[in-house]
């Protein structure tokens, strides 16, 4: 389990970016991106999935981006170290941002409860965008962000922390830092919290211009029946 110690030192040291590709063209440049991101970086490239363990095991790791698909022995391509690799660290390291890059996403469907748990970033970018999809997905799962294809969001379910902040938000009216105050937490866990709401509920695709994201919010708790005004 990721312990308190884990955190003091991922702060005290240069952000390490942790590569999972067994492709070496592929993961060399998705380092030489992320480390034009942030020079001071340090990229880590692990070709298997149990090598990423034990390097996750070895020292703090700001982020890591998961090729879900691997090469077998006879030439096919197999998602199931790389689901075994992500249903460890959902346990092993709840905070870890984590960006799953693939083309074939729909192998995480049976893990969307516990990503719904998920107290880090955890974006979704298919290999088949831009390369400014993954750096953009790269920031936000950085930034503690949700982000994942509607398609994955069936099976999630809010954590209670979230609900408290859904009743604090509709019931009680109160903007993000009366309720870090309130639940004496940070800002920025609240607006993550906020955010990671929007995508649960399936409304962060909604144009802020448009509808008021709070307002769109809180009539699809009601709606789900999560509230009660």
């Amino acid at each position: 389990m990721l312990t308190t110690h884990y955190f003091s030192l991922m702060e005290s040291y240069s952000p390490v970016f942790l590569i999972i590709e067994d492709h070496p063209e592929v993961a060399h440049n998705n380092c030489l991106f992320l480390e034009q991101l942030n020079p001071e970086a340090t990229c880590t490239i692990a070709t298997t999935h149990p090598a990423a363990l034990e390097r996750l095991s070895l020292e703090p790791v700001a982020l890591a981006v998961v090729d879900l698909l691997v090469g077998t022995l006879t030439g096919e391509q197999s998602a199931h170290n790389g689901i075994a690799f992500l249903e460890q660290v959902l346990v092993d390291y709840p905070s870890l941002n984590i960006l799953i890059y693939t083309s074939e996403y729909s192998y995480l469907r049976p893990l969307s409860q516990r990503i719904s748990h998920h107290q880090g970033g955890f974006v979704v970018v298919s290999k088949l965008e831009r390369r400014k999809a993954f750096l953009e997905g790269v920031q936000q799962a950085l930034d503690g962000k949700l982000s994942l294809p509607r398609e994955l969001r069936q099976d999630f379910v809010l954590t209670e922390r979230e609900l408290e902040v859904l009743r604090l938000l509709c019931q009680n009216s109160m903007k993000d830092k009366a309720i870090a105050q309130e639940m004496n937490l940070s800002l920025k866990t609240i607006q993550n919290c906020v955010q990671h709401l929007k995508v649960k509920l399936d409304i962060d695709y909604l144009d802020d211009q448009t509808t008021s994201p709070r307002v769109a919010l809180c009539m699809e708790a009601i709606r789900r029946r999560l509230l009660m005004l």
